[in-house]
Formats: C-alpha cells, structure tokens, sequence
C-alpha cells in the first residue's frame, strides 16, 4: 500500500497542475498506512491478518477504479 501511495503522490506532483489536496489526501492515506504496518508487526497473529486482509482489500479496490 505504501508503494501504491508513493507512486501516486509522485504522479500527481509530476501533473502539470498537481492537485494539492489530493497529494494531502494521499499523504495522510500513506501515513496511516505506515503506521498499521508497524501496528501490525507487534499485533496478535489474528490483529495481524486482519490489517493484511484489510489493505489488500483497499489495494484491490484502488486498482480497480
């Protein structure tokens, strides 16, 4: 997911009239992002596959809009 964002805040940046919002928009995204991986690395192993299912679920739905 971070990648994802990354590479989105990037291409927006790079936009002839980059959207500031939505680098802000996706800047928090990344952040929070961020802060559920480390949340996840010291969860219980069920807390863990929760924040899995649920980003992989959110990357889905990115990449199929």
């Amino acid at each position: 997911m971070t990648a994802w964002y990354a590479a989105r805040i990037a291409a927006e940046r790079r936009a002839p009239v980059p959207d500031e919002d939505r680098i802000q928009e996706l800047s928090t995204a990344r952040h929070k992002a961020v802060e559920d991986q480390a949340r996840a690395e010291e969860a219980s192993p069920e807390e863990a596959a929760r924040i899995a299912a649920d980003y992989a679920a959110r990357l889905q739905a990115l990449k199929d809009q």
